[in-house]
């Protein structure tokens, strides 16, 4: 398994699984998630994927099938009253 960043060629298997985890929201709040949606639109994946950012990282094997995925945005914090200057990675989706 190779984990690097996501490309272009990842998005129908990113779909695969985020729709996975949308039907695992679906079944246990239908009243906020509805059935068979997708989080993003091919044009919305591709620009996340073109975004410094909001790195979006799979796992792949040998086949290039993804396998999983993480969302990331880095935040940074500068003249936060309680925290230092500060740039993170924050992971939005696993």
């Amino acid at each position: 398994m190779e984990i690097r960043r996501a490309i272009k060629k990842d998005i129908p298997g990113l779909h695969r699984l985020l729709f996975q985890v949308e039907m695992i929201h679906h079944q246990g709040r239908p009243d906020l998630f509805k059935a068979g949606a997708r989080k993003y639109t091919d044009e919305e994946l591709e620009a996340i994927l073109q975004d410094d950012s909001r790195p979006v990282f799979a796992a792949v094997d040998e086949d290039g099938e993804v396998l999983g995925y993480a969302f990331c945005v880095f935040q940074q914090k500068i003249g936060d009253n309680i925290l230092t200057d500060v740039k993170t990675l924050y992971i939005d989706d696993l």
